[in-house]
């Protein structure tokens, strides 16, 4: 008796099915893509209890032919491949033909459609796969799906689901990705009668509104970036904007929303330097690449992609999000630390027939031999009152202050210098013969502009900039100072170890290990082989002179895979502990000098975060702090 028995369509479509239509949110992604590969533009999503009891979609698309309705509801049936030749080059969402079929072998299915050059739409009704009833009714061009009753003849498997409200938050994820992904589609979502998103259509920063919120998009950097038939547009979050969990990271390849562990990385790799632990930036990002260079026939539910060069489509995701993060960071310094304005006469540089015309129109009037005999009895009127300085009175240093600083302010513009600290001696001026060789009066650095007003709880160093206050982290500032410093020495004495560390590998890892060998040497660590996939380190550089071999191993071969390796990826971690620990502790009283060393260092270099993602700099503006003490509102 033959124990081999072929399976009922019945049967085999609720198996098949189960692979398609995992979930509710699954029933709604296929009839939704079915609705963006119709050239709908606007499209209404309507889910009633988690979607077990009705999901709805309806679009404004190229509709479904009286003559495909049968079809249509047929395994493996589609209108967007004619030949295999099609699937190296699939542009589509949808392809396989097994959606509607799925999905109607396990509920009961609606369907109305009209096409453009029909004068009456075609409705239909199907149960467990099959059309039972077929009429013509009057409806939009376009297309509308109910889907009632999901799973009501698969009792197993309905079980095993979660609640309503946990299967509604899914269908919800989706449709927010689908908003993201199709910024240019009017998108309307009604979950339990209450509309959740609707948008216009109108961009990816409406999507990014519409979902995340006006914060979010105030925080975010724009992307646009092409090389080499790659182009990666949208946008993400900047270093000051991060969320705990990775829910806020969209991708998608030409408009289809994917999830790619290989790029997801190197976006990572690129925020790495910025982030706190457990922190993950927002992104929304679309690679348009040819369709022969990804195929997207790898899964059935369609959410993973498989790249012709997965390197070159990683590093093109680093490079740009680096790029990225690393202007703002800049424009962020330049933001925080700008330079001081003058509110009354602000000094000016001057070009040199300006200088040559000013200095000859004072020297005409005058103005330079009065400018000298002016000085001149100022410091003599100086050193008598250092002589009697106990019986000068106030009124008496009030005169001599005001004729002090009329010499200054001539001074200032005649564009010669700055003004001098109160009570320091004026230099005498020569009288003139000709004119002074002209320097041109070149912009100051930053920080000679600001006043440091100290230190607070010794740990956060006060820094005034124009209508800022600067508050900066002494152990973070002090222990980025380091970290730069180590991972910019590009040469590493090296020192042999006692016993060399031996340790084996598999034959992917030592493929990994003598591609980037020249990589590992710059970091700092000489290895050579021992045998088959053995190897050895016999050197380390004194950098690392405490590093835990076992400890380095195993990070890198967890980069086994990753798109590059480099000699900062893997030392970075090693020296970011090494320079918090040199760092100037909080709590530390520092000396006038060390805060304005590390002052400097912050103006000079426009550091924000530590090697750990910690911010160095908080600001305060002018108008923050009166709004503090309500002297505005």
């Amino acid at each position: 008796m033959a124990n081999i028995k072929l399976l009922t369509p019945d049967i085999y479509n609720k198996i098949a099915a189960g692979e398609v239509v995992e979930k509710p949110y699954g029933a709604v992604k296929e009839l939704v893509e079915n609705s963006v590969d119709a050239g709908a533009t606007r499209i209404v999503i309507e889910v009633v209890n988690g979607g077990f009891d009705l999901i709805s979609v309806t679009d404004n698309g190229y509709g479904i032919a009286e003559d495909d309705m049968d079809l249509a509801f047929v395994k493996h049936a589609t209108s967007k491949l004619a030949s295999a030749l099609q699937l190296s080059a699939i542009e589509t969402l949808g392809f396989r033909g097994e959606a509607l079929s799925s999905i109607a072998a396990v509920s009961r299915v609606t369907l109305v459609s009209r096409t453009h050059n029909s004068d009456v739409a075609v409705k239909v009704y199907a149960e467990e796969g099959e059309i039972v009833d077929k009429q013509h009714v009057s409806a939009n061009v376009g297309t509308r799906i109910e889907v009632r009753d999901l799973f009501y003849n698969t009792p197993a498997r309905k079980k095993f689901f979660k609640s309503p409200a946990y299967e509604s938050a899914e269908i919800t994820k989706f449709v927010s990705k689908l908003i993201l992904t199709n910024p240019t589609l009017e998108i309307s979502y009604i979950l339990d009668g209450k509309t959740v998103y609707a948008t216009k259509g109108n961009g990816l920063e409406e999507a990014i509104y519409t979902v995340y919120g006006s914060n979010c998009l105030e925080n975010c950097i724009k992307i646009d970036f092409a090389r080499e038939g790659l182009r990666i547009t949208g946008y993400i979050s900047n270093t000051e904007y991060t969320k705990a969990n990775r829910n806020y990271q969209t991708l998608s390849v030409n408009g289809r929303y994917v999830l790619d562990q290989g790029v997801a990385a190197s976006i990572m790799q690129a925020y790495k330097p910025y982030l706190m632990t457990k922190q993950f930036p927002m992104y929304v990002l679309d690679l348009f690449i040819h369709c022969d260079l990804v195929d997207v026939n790898v899964h059935p539910k369609k959410s993973e992609v498989r790249f012709a060069d997965p390197r070159r489509v990683c590093g093109a995701f680093y490079y740009c999000v680096t790029d990225a993060l690393r202007r703002f960071s800049n424009k962020r310094v330049e933001e925080n630390f700008a330079a001081a304005t003058r509110a009354e006469n602000p000094a000016r540089k001057y070009t040199q027939e300006e200088f040559l015309a000013t200095y000859n129109k004072m020297a005409a009037e005058g103005q330079l031999d009065m400018m000298n005999r002016d000085q001149a009895a100022a410091v003599e009127d100086m050193e008598r009152s250092t002589e009697r300085a106990d019986k000068k009175s106030v009124a008496e240093l009030g005169e001599y202050l005001e004729k002090e600083l009329s010499v200054e302010k001539a001074r200032i513009n005649l564009g010669l210098d700055e003004p001098s600290k109160v009570m320091q001696p004026a230099v005498v001026l020569q009288p003139a013969t000709q004119p002074p060789v002209f320097v041109e009066n070149a912009e100051d650095e930053l920080f000679n502009r600001a006043k440091i007003l100290g230190a607070a709880f010794k740990t956060y160093l006060i820094l005034e900039l124009d209508d800022k206050l600067i508050f900066v982290d002494q152990h973070a500032a002090h222990e980025r100072m380091l970290f730069d410093k180590f991972m910019a020495s590009k040469t590493h004495d090296m020192q042999s170890v006692l016993i060399p560390y031996v340790f084996s590998v598999s034959d992917e890892e030592a493929q990994f290990i003598e591609e980037n060998r020249d990589n590992i040497l710059s970091a700092g660590i000489e290895l050579s082989e021992f045998g088959q996939n053995t190897y050895r380190i016999t050197a380390v550089s004194t950098l690392l002179s405490d590093l835990q071999m076992e400890d380095f191993v195993r990070y890198l071969l967890s980069s086994v895979g990753e798109f590059r390796l480099d000699d900062r990826t893997l030392i970075v971690e090693k020296l970011a502990k090494k320079a918090c620990k040199a760092a100037v502790k909080a709590g530390y009283a520092l000396n006038e000098y060390e805060i304005k060393y590390i002052l400097k260092q912050v103006c000079d270099n426009k550091i924000l975060q530590c090697p750990h993602g910690r911010p160095i700099t908080v600001v305060f503006t002018k108008t923050q702090i009166e709004k503090m003490f309500k002297r505005i509102v």
